[in-house]
């Protein structure tokens, strides 16, 4: 933590703030493996985990005093209402005891000149599989007939334009935003019940933030044209093989 309480309460709630640290740390992860879907479900499914075990270990590192306790107790209440922590909470419960969790995933192929996308066509993108296989499925699209929107770079033309993914993962009980922001603002929730608890034990501590980053790096994955340039030569290359 950047801004510690003082010793005596951060050795009582040591577990806890190690823990608040953790669920921080998968977003972060979540964040860099946007793109490969596994490892980016792998970590939601961390982050639901440490998420609710944080007022699980402050319930435990607290049990000795009863005024303590009490004030958890309601913080913990608090938080059981409050819609997304309600619902985060119930998928830790699925994901832990019955099945997988698989977001909402969509994306487009396009064009990028680092900041957003210039010109793209949206398209589905299995919750399962990397963002990679959605240009590779234009790419094969386009070895059969052409590349009608334009947007394979084989090579560098100087213009900073690349080939690029961007996608996007939801949670359908939640449309309007993308997942590592829900987590961003659950993280926030949860540590701010903790921090209240934290306090009253003494401790200075700010308002805890989370500070995503930049959507236009982690929602892109853009390709080498090279790389683009043999995709595209090795789709040809089968199509010619096995459709003629």
């Amino acid at each position: 933590m950047d801004n510690c309480p003082n010793r005596k309460v951060f050795d009582s709630l040591s577990s806890s703030f190690d823990r608040i640290d953790e669920a921080a740390w998968f977003i972060r992860l979540m964040e860099e493996n946007y793109h490969k879907a596994d490892k980016f479900r792998w970590s939601l499914n961390s982050f639901l985990r440490t998420l609710k075990e944080v007022m699980q270990l402050v319930t435990m590192e607290v049990q000795g005093d009863k005024e303590l306790s009490k004030l958890v107790a309601n913080k913990k209440a608090e938080l059981s209402k409050d819609p997304l922590i309600g619902f985060l909470y119930k998928q830790r419960d699925i994901v832990v005891h019955k099945s997988m969790l698989k977001p909402a995933s969509s994306g487009s192929v396009g064009f990028t000149r680092g900041r957003g996308m210039k010109l793209g066509l949206g398209l589905p993108i299995d919750p399962l599989s990397d963002s990679e296989e959605g240009i590779k499925r234009y790419i094969y699209h386009a070895a059969k007939d052409k590349d009608f929107l334009g947007i394979l770079y084989t090579e560098e033309d100087g213009g900073g334009e690349y080939t690029c993914v961007q996608r996007e993962w939801k949670l359908e009980q939640f449309p309007e935003e993308e997942i590592t922001k829900l987590a961003a603002t659950a993280w926030e929730k949860v540590a701010q019940a903790f921090f209240d608890v934290a306090r009253e034990m003494g401790a200075q501590l700010i308002k805890p933030t989370f500070k995503q980053g930049n959507p236009n790096h982690v929602q892109f994955e853009i390709y080498n044209p090279e790389w683009v340039k043999e995709q595209l030569e090795h789709a040809k290359q089968w199509i010619a093989e096995n459709e003629t």
